[in-house]
């Protein structure tokens, strides 16, 4: 069995390796043929040894956290899945619904030394996977992992958006394009901020997105406030933090709600208390979600046929390009592992 390992030192120091195929089966767990990965910010973060608390890299392991697959076998207590089943991952080994705990979160995959899927067969406990909708393909299916979910957390589970809101989206990235699609199928209006006037361009046509603004703009703030008609957003799905978390509270409408997920511009933010109070602004932070809401996700894209945005695939040969291509941030969506 092929696998990848990183240890901290960069995407160029991403290793392919060689170990023998699982013999063996816990009575939870199920072994997937895994067919398809897909990359998030994140694993930049990993390969680089950023995302580590203290700034310790862990031993060489497994990074990515999102992959779709076949069941190959099953564990003897396992009754939900059979060999044959197409499935994708939950991204923590154990979070089954509600708030995460701290036991819980020490089993997200791929992140702080925990093995991840970056390899062809995985080992993963029964209930942490979701069957695949149908009209979806294993390289769609492995896209919604971590951004797919994490976007309906921000916009549907903590969110809560309703039709006719305004959502501030940042960026053109996995989760923004996600939140788009699904911002959409509410029926809410939705700003995305780009430098580029070529992305601008092509999410407003391909994904519906109301404006767009340039975030390099020192005014664009005012701009969203122009285009809210001075009422502000209902909810921001925030993969920036830093000053630009900052900024954004400052153009909230009453009781909007805020979802920060990344830190893209820095790890700290000069927040202005009174932007909070005044506007009763609700801020959460978001660390992807439980089984239960991947299901829930599912089940929603199942019913809109809902197809996430690829930007590109690279064979499983071609991982360390792959990676680079994500850096570039030249992309729009996913990119995507495919065998």
């Amino acid at each position: 069995m092929k696998r990848y390992l990183v240890d901290g030192r960069g995407i160029d120091t991403i290793q392919l390796s060689e170990k023998p195929s699982p013999a063996n089966l816990n009575d939870d767990d199920v072994l997937v043929d895994a067919q398809a990965w897909s990359l998030n910010y994140r694993d930049l973060m990993v390969a680089k040894g950023q995302y580590q608390y203290n700034n310790q890299n862990a031993a060489p392991f497994i990074p990515v956290s999102d992959m779709a697959g076949i069941v190959k076998a099953i564990g003897k207590n396992v009754t939900d899945l059979k060999p044959g089943d197409k499935v994708l991952n939950a991204p923590f080994r154990h979070y089954p619904a509600g708030n995460l705990r701290a036991s819980w979160a020490r089993t997200f995959v791929g992140g702080m030394g925990v093995d991840g899927v970056l390899a062809e067969q995985v080992i993963y406990p029964a209930d942490s996977l979701v069957k695949m909708p149908e009209h979806l393909d294993f390289k769609e299916a492995a896209t919604f992992t971590i951004a797919g979910l994490t976007a309906w957390s921000a916009v549907v589970t903590h969110g809560k958006t309703l039709p006719g809101e305004w959502v501030l989206l940042q960026g053109t990235g996995g989760v923004s394009i996600f939140a788009a699609q699904l911002a959409k199928a509410i029926g809410a209006r939705t700003i995305m901020t780009t430098s580029s006037k070529e992305k601008a361009d092509f999410v407003k046509k391909k994904f519906g997105v109301t404006a767009t603004v340039d975030y390099n703009d020192a005014n664009w703030t005012d701009q969203v406030k122009e285009i809210t008609q001075g009422t502000g957003v209902d909810v921001i799905v925030d993969v920036a933090g830093g000053d630009a978390l900052a900024q954004s509270l400052r153009i909230c409408n009453y009781g909007a709600r805020v979802g920060v997920i990344g830190i893209l511009s820095g790890k700290e933010s000069n927040i202005q208390i009174r932007d909070l109070l005044s506007h009763q602004v609700q801020i959460r932070g978001i660390f992807m979600e439980s089984t239960e809401e991947l299901r829930a996700l599912m089940r929603a894209v199942d019913a809109l046929k809902l197809k996430p945005a690829i930007d590109k695939i690279f064979p499983f040969t071609q991982v360390k390009e792959a990676y680079h291509h994500l850096e570039s941030q030249k992309h729009i969506g996913k990119v995507v592992i495919s065998l």
